[in-house]
């Protein structure tokens, strides 16, 4: 699926997802369903996620997928960097955020800002 890409940057490794311009639960569903193994086949604390969600339909059934997504992903996750946020859906990505547990996000404008965001830190 062109919708999840994993790369390396100098030597860490990333999966980037686009839910971009995703306009029904159903085509959520289907990014998620490569996303999750994708990642989780990685070590515990070890990948580096880059979730673009501009112009992503988001409603509560969205919300809830959302977060459960996030929290099966978490202990695979060392950075997660969100790009596409304008106002509630960063409200709302900040309330998925919470109820994952998530503590070790960013936002950001763009994948090469999220990517040099990454590369900064550790």
């Amino acid at each position: 699926m062109d919708r999840v890409e994993e790369f390396t940057r100098a030597g860490k490794d990333f999966v980037y997802i686009d839910f971009s311009g995703l306009s029904s639960d159903e085509a959520f569903l289907e990014v998620i369903n490569v996303a999750e193994p994708t990642i989780g086949k990685y070590p515990e604390h070890s990948v580096n996620t880059i979730t673009n969600i501009s112009n992503l339909r988001f409603d509560t059934l969205t919300k809830e997928i959302a977060a459960k997504y996030t929290e099966n992903n978490k202990p695979h996750v060392k950075y997660a960097v969100i790009i596409g946020l304008d106002g509630i859906k960063k409200m709302m990505a900040q309330a998925v955020m919470k109820l994952s547990g998530r503590t070790n996000y960013h936002y950001d404008y763009s994948k090469e800002g999220a990517i040099e965001w990454i590369l900064q830190q550790d």
